[in-house]
């Protein structure tokens, strides 16, 4: 019986065996290869024409894969030949088949009067009024609309390419629900800290006067300002971290969606992950029942995601058909130059760029160009390198050079850096010159951004190129997801809709992995809970559990890597609190598979033989460490030391002496070798104390920085004691030459990852001792709290306060250090800023702070006489 096929579908199969569009597909690339090295393209009139006609046949067929590559072609033309009037035709024509009617207005186009153009001109307004976005001017693009519509879905999960913008669609469905009047509570939550701000302008931005008078706010931490208002409905951005804590703190109040952008991160092997899986315990524990979102890029199973929450749910979305195309080109280690065809999976030589195939033939691409590192030291010396290259260019961006020495240390790269256009960016720059970057970069003012594995955690940046050179993330090998998610992040939809991904192999073995990456299909993901609880493993947690080791030993013994055995470890803590509160979820799943009923049964006795009935909820921690602190503070007057002495010292020894004591208590030994008190080690805990008191004392980032290169000027390895960053980088690892750049840069260095160390490790365990002592001594605040000091990286209450409401640490400092008294406070000892005062000093992060801050806190700024 012979097979019925429609029309599309046969079309379709004809356009995928058509050797003519093979060929011509072949043409194009090397043209537009050939254009990117200002070579003249090798396209005829004929050529280009034909193109452009299976473009348009591609675009109508309904096939994925033709639907993207009908784009590819029309975009890559247009970039070729901008003024082409038959381009622009098509191009336009294509865009509107696949959904997308923005563009500049100078790319209308009206077609004569007919019956047939006025009949295309009706449908054309139709789609365009169903595509028009709900709040603002514009109109979704290609799938957008179906996953803005999915956001009000009780349980949803998409996916969708890179520059599909998904945290556009999740910021616009908050505003347009604030601004239509609805009583609701958002949380946003996002990888890093870093995002929290950014989604937090956006939002201020968006919603302006409407958060006045809609009486919402956006808050990023439990104790914000405000934030125990009931009559107040919230946009609560946050990481994962923060919003576990949010939950732990007595947290009562209704959620009514809860958005979580780049779900991807729930399938990294590492302790972050864990922290999701906590949160939808919590949330169903204490009876909160929101709408949940899990947004994450192009992958094969999004749904997995909502086994979190309901196993049994296995719909999901995927937006397949991305708007912003990418070229691949391959450089190898033997001079060969190569581009990826995806119409017929190949590589294509291109042997007039072979004398090309270098790195330093990428220096002069057209465009913003991102170079992808795998680690700190490569973005830095490759940054540098880079700049050497560009001594004849003139300087520029002065007054971002000046911020940058003024902010950091007038000694830091970066600061020479951007006067040619080139930055560094990754996690341990400075958070305030890390934004500034970003800016400089969207607003043109640099041309070249060096960048590690950051950029994979949502950070946008309007790039056209991007090389890469390692298929690794630090020492880790990339996967299939990631290499799509890091290309994925150059050609934006709202500014360049093709990205060009320049692959620099230089051995044989690298030059396959990545031939690889580029070729697979293979976007599957699993869950980190199914990727490292083996039944192996499992049964090595049982066995530990049984025998009363929180310790884990032989799990520690079996698992290599530190991180993986970190989050085994609190899987395992997650998985013993919910064996004891009898609670099933997916973590009990996953361990129940190997861990028989018995067993569970001899863990809960001999837990509950070790310590009665205390659970511990935070998965931070083990019952063992959370009971000795009980005990201690019960059983002693323990408490934190006073920051500064009788004779207004920093009080060194004083905190050394009780952060030796909290690692007692917290048995650091076991549980944190790093940086447990022993004689061997103990000057690390005095390095520490130091500089935790420096931070907490509301110095500047400058200010610490010429510390440490003073400091370390006569202590060599003052908070790099074992010289692993020293070693890591390079830098004169005979005798430091005092007073180089190099060393200065070192110490720079060594000081952020120094803070970044003692943020994320102690942080945890203040807060823990701060709830512990309000607890157990019925307590409502405590005067001297090293949580809230270490937070905000200051005591002084006045500028806590305005990092609470949003400003920047720094700009924080510079506002109660200013001259003028910006902050007031009336008889009922609520604090009030002056709007003139803040206005009058010269200070342009201070003036853009307030412009978002100010919608959000309204009725706390004052006009002064």
């Amino acid at each position: 019986m012979t097979e019925v096929i429609s029309l599309r579908d046969a079309i379709a199969a004809d356009l995928k065996r058509n050797e003519y569009l093979k060929k011509l597909h072949q043409q194009l690339l090397r043209s537009y290869a050939l254009y990117l090295f200002e070579k003249q393209p090798d396209l005829s009139i004929k050529e280009i024409q034909d193109l452009l006609i299976f473009s348009d046949h591609m675009s109508k067929t309904t096939d994925i894969s033709l639907e993207q590559l009908s784009l590819e072609i029309v975009i890559t033309l247009n970039k070729m030949y901008p003024d082409s009037h038959s381009i622009k035709f098509y191009k336009n024509r294509i865009f509107e088949e696949l959904g997308n009617f923005s563009r500049p207005s100078n790319e209308e186009f009206k077609l004569e009067k007919s019956v047939n153009s006025l009949a295309e001109s009706v449908r054309k307004k139709d789609e365009q009024t169903s595509r028009k976005l709900p709040t603002g001017k514009g109109y979704f693009i290609g799938e957008q609309k179906g996953l803005y519509d999915s956001l009000s879905y009780k349980l949803n999960s998409f996916s969708a390419p890179t520059s599909m913008g998904k945290s556009f669609l999740m910021k616009m469905f908050i505003e347009e629900k604030v601004k239509s009047f609805a009583r609701l509570n958002f949380v946003y939550l996002v990888p890093t800290k870093a995002l929290i701000s950014e989604v937090t302008y956006d939002l201020c931005s968006r919603l302006g006067n409407y958060l006045k008078e809609k009486n919402y706010r956006v808050v990023n931490h439990f104790d914000s300002i405000g934030a125990e208002d009931i009559s107040t409905n919230f946009i609560y951005v946050m990481t994962p971290e923060r919003f576990e804590y949010l939950l732990l703190n007595n947290f009562s109040r209704k959620i009514d969606y809860l958005f979580i952008d780049e779900a991807q991160n729930i399938s990294k092997k590492d302790s972050r992950s864990t922290i999701y899986y906590r949160i939808f315990d919590l949330l169903k524990r204490q009876n909160i029942d929101p709408h949940v979102t899990f947004a994450s890029p192009l992958i094969d199973n999004p749904q997995i995601y909502k086994r979190l929450v309901d196993p049994r749910n296995r719909d999901s979305l995927k937006a397949n058909i991305s708007p912003v195309s990418q070229i691949y080109f391959l450089l190898n280690s033997q001079g060969r130059f190569e581009v990826y065809d995806q119409l017929t999976s190949t590589f294509l030589r291109i042997d007039n760029l072979d004398i090309l195939s270098s790195e330093v033939a990428l220096y002069n691409l057209p465009g913003k160009t991102l170079v992808y590192r795998n680690s700190i030291n490569n973005a830095v010396n490759g940054a540098k390198n880079w700049y050497r290259l560009t001594e004849e260019m003139t300087e520029t961006n002065l007054d971002l050079s000046e911020y940058i020495s003024k902010h950091v240390h007038p000694d830091y790269y970066l600061s020479n850096l951007v006067k040619k256009k080139i930055a560094y960016h990754f996690g341990k720059v400075p958070d305030e010159v890390r934004n500034k970057i970003e800016q400089a970069f969207r607003e043109d003012d640099l041309d070249t951004i060096f960048c590690t594995s950051t950029l994979m955690e949502g950070v946008n940046l309007p790039a056209d190129n991007i090389i890469i050179d390692s298929s690794g993330i630090g020492k880790r090998k990339m996967d299939e997801v990631q290499f799509k998610n890091l290309t994925g992040r150059v050609g934006r939809l709202s500014n360049s809709m093709l990205g060009n991904v320049f692959i620099v192999s230089k051995t044989d073995s690298a030059y396959e992995r990545f031939k690889k990456l580029i070729e697979s299909k293979n976007m599957a993901v699993k869950l980190s809970v199914e990727s490292l609880i083996k039944p192996k493993i499992a049964k090595k947690v049982s066995n530990d559990l049984k025998s009363g080791d929180l310790s884990l030993s032989s799990v520690k013994e079996e698992v290599k890597s530190p991180q993986n055995f970190d989050s085994i470890r609190k899987f395992s803590l997650i998985y013993l609190n919910s064996l004891q509160t009898e609670n099933e979820n997916l973590v009990t799943e996953q361990f129940n598979k190997k861990i028989s009923v018995e067993d569970r049964e001899l863990i809960k006795n001999k837990f509950k033989e070790q310590y009665g009935d205390y659970k511990e909820d935070d998965v931070n921690f083990s019952v063992d460490q959370s009971v000795r602190l009980v005990d201690r503070v019960k059983d002693t007057d323990i408490n934190y030391p006073q920051v500064l002495s009788d004779t207004g010292e920093l009080n060194v020894e004083g905190t050394y002496l009780f952060l030796k004591e909290l690692g007692e208590i917290f048995n650091w030994q076991k549980y944190e070798s790093e940086i447990a008190s022993s004689e061997e080690i103990s000057t690390v805990l005095k390095d520490y104390a130091e500089l935790l008191l420096h931070w907490m004392n509301s110095e500047p980032i400058s200010e610490l920085c010429s510390l440490v290169i003073k400091r370390r000027n006569n202590d060599y390895d003052f908070l790099d004691r074992d010289q692993k960053i020293r070693k890591r980088q390079g830098i004169n690892s005979g005798t430091p030459i005092i007073g180089s750049m190099d060393e200065s840069n070192l110490s720079i260095q060594v000081l952020m990852s120094a803070l970044s160390d003692i943020k994320f490790k102690f942080s945890n365990y203040f807060l823990k001792f701060s709830q512990t002592i309000l607890k157990e001594r019925q307590l409502t605040e405590l005067d001297n709290d090293w949580y809230k000091y270490l937070e905000y990286g200051s005591i002084d209450e006045n500028i806590i306060w305005l990092e609470k409401l949003g400003y920047s640490r720094n700009s924080a400092i510079t506002l109660v250090k200013s001259r003028g008294e910006a902050i007031i406070t009336d008889e009922f000892g609520s604090k009030f800023l002056l709007k003139n005062v803040v206005e009058s000093i010269d200070d342009t992060d201070i003036i853009q702070e307030t412009e978002q801050i100010i919608k959000n806190y309204p009725a706390l700024f004052l006009n002064g006489d």
